[in-house]
């Protein structure tokens, strides 16, 4: 949020109107609902985390704060959220995320179709999901490239810019401060509780967690 905060005050040249922080495992919105609808915010930035979720999403929708009317980015509800929170309630919001199960591209065709018959038709897959499956692989691409299990060799061949081109999300590689390359993508959430993909970043993303002026 830190970083949020900055950019927005620093870069878009916003004002934040209000910042509000719950224990993990809150259920309790109702105040917050309130000061939403007395501030009136352009934009709701949303890191609520868990099972949290279900709760803040209902409460939203129960208020009367719905995507029709409010503009909200979340960086924490994927499919596997959405299984909880329900798609009436998370209707018109905004996701950001760097895999959504909806990608039209043939990679992703054929990990979803293999999923499905694994684990069920009703089995959903997240960004989370995705990148659970990503990191056996990168591993392995390391494995093969040291010619050797030895941790510092592996780590060390890590750092020469491992590609994958299998992802579901697309091509991606590895930067030497093992941090990935990827895509940004922002996504509606849909009333059947999926997501539309709305807007992509043109190139792959180099990833820098602790970007320079932000802190």
């Amino acid at each position: 949020m830190k970083i949020a905060r900055k950019h927005v005050e620093a870069f878009q040249k916003g004002k934040i109107v209000g910042e509000e922080y719950y224990p993990l495992g809150s259920t309790n919105f109702g105040s917050l609902m309130n000061k939403i609808k007395v501030q009136k915010p352009d934009c709701l930035f949303v890191a609520v985390v868990g099972g949290s979720n279900v709760a803040f999403y209902k409460a939203l929708k129960a208020a009367g704060i719905t995507g029709d009317k409010q503009l909200l980015v979340t960086l924490s509800v994927t499919e596997d959220e959405m299984t909880g929170v329900g798609g009436e309630n998370f209707r018109g919001f905004y996701s950001s995320m760097k895999y959504f199960q909806s990608l039209e591209n043939e990679n992703n065709k054929k990990f979803v179709a293999a999923f499905k018959a694994k684990y069920g038709k009703d089995a959903v897959i997240g960004d989370v999901t995705q990148a659970g499956y990503l990191g056996p692989r990168l591993w392995k691409a390391a494995v093969e490239k040291a010619k050797s299990f030895d941790v510092d060799k592996v780590v060390a061949a890590s750092r020469t810019g491992i590609e994958l081109t299998t992802a579901p999300e697309g091509y991606v590689k590895l930067d030497p401060n093992h941090h990935l390359w990827s895509k940004s993508r922002i996504a509606m959430g849909m009333p059947d509780a999926t997501f539309k993909v709305v807007a992509e970043s043109p190139q792959l993303i180099k990833p820098d967690p602790f970007p320079k002026g932000y802190q």
